[in-house]
């Protein structure tokens, strides 16, 4: 394997986030300072990366296949991809030399597979991803009845879900998207079905939104959401990708997405100062290792839910059938 450079990128002032004033040479800076937090997030783990050679004035588009000329230079993987509808050659970074690389190719977001490689058809962690409602989302045409409530602030839809969790003997972490939402991150440990996830990690939203039905929803069609912040259960599959924890993003303050500590979840958090600035000073609250839920952490969630009247059901996040109707008479 090629021997990547480890003098600097090419192009190192080459402007990738104009409004912040951030050039490729920042980026390779974080990058060297991140990387004892980064790799972990991601070794192992088939990559979708998020290229922006020009900047983020210029052309990005998502890369899952790597062209040959880059097999020499990183590790990789042919997975099938369900999107592609074909067999694809993943990046799959080990070191910090891969590291290096990608920031060479101006991969300014790392998008990780939530199963590794050697183990390619188990995720390894339930993520449920708080979305807030944009401006623009549509009204529903009748369901919920009632109007909504005002939209919670993230912060306490966040400690909403964390209090379901713990309710159910499973401890979360939470980092920022880099952009709007949370994500609520429970450890699995190898071997859970991706069906019993999904299904489980929409029980668990169901549960928050029979708590806060005018203000949360687990529905994925837009127009059903009626301006409530969205509790999205559908990141289950092992090819699913979540943005990796201190992954840059495509954002114009050049954001990064941020382990956060519980105590930080408040009404004055603001993701948008959480950039390639500011991070690198920041202490690791995912430092520590957590424990991952067993099977039979996931079991006793599955009946303490069943047990409040709430069933364990898979849905495809496409299907058409309204996911709240579960809890009700007939659902």
């Amino acid at each position: 394997m090629a021997t990547p450079r480890a003098d600097g990128p090419r192009r190192p002032d080459k402007v990738l986030w104009p409004e912040a004033g951030l050039t490729k040479q920042d980026l390779w800076d974080y990058v060297e300072a991140v990387a004892p937090r980064l790799l972990p997030a991601i070794a192992g783990r088939p990559l979708t990366l998020k290229r922006f050679p020009d900047g983020l004035h210029g052309q990005g588009w998502f890369q899952k296949d790597l062209p040959a000329s880059a097999l020499d230079h990183i590790d990789h993987v042919r997975r099938w991809s369900p999107s592609a509808r074909r067999e694809v050659t993943y990046a799959v970074a080990r070191t910090p030399d891969h590291l290096r690389w990608l920031v060479d190719q101006a991969a300014l977001e790392l998008h990780p597979m939530l199963a590794r490689v050697e183990d390619p058809d188990a995720p390894d962690a339930l993520v449920l991803d708080l979305d807030p409602p944009a401006a623009a989302d549509p009204p529903a045409a009748a369901d919920p009845p009632a109007a909504p409530a005002p939209a919670p602030t993230l912060a306490q839809a966040a400690h909403w879900v964390r209090a379901v969790l713990e309710r159910l003997g499973l401890p979360s972490r939470v980092k920022t998207s880099g952009k709007a939402g949370l994500h609520l991150v429970v450890p699995v440990a190898p071997g859970a079905e991706p069906a019993r996830l999904r299904a489980l990690a929409l029980a668990i939203g169901r549960a928050a939104v029979l708590e806060h039905p005018r203000a949360l929803t687990v529905e994925m069609r837009k127009e059903r959401r009626a301006g409530r912040l969205l509790v999205d259960w559908s990141r289950a599959s092992p090819a699913q990708t979540v943005v990796a924890a201190w992954s840059p993003r495509a954002t114009p303050q050049a954001t990064v997405a941020t382990p956060l500590d519980w105590d930080e979840v408040t009404e004055d958090l603001d993701p948008t100062t959480l950039t390639l600035r500011t991070a690198p000073q920041r202490h690791d609250p995912w430092a520590e290792p957590m424990a991952a839920a067993t099977h039979a952490d996931l079991a006793r969630a599955e009946a303490t839910l069943a047990a409040q009247g709430i069933a364990i059901v898979d849905r495809s996040p496409r299907s058409s059938r309204p996911v709240e109707d579960l809890d009700r008479p007939g659902g």
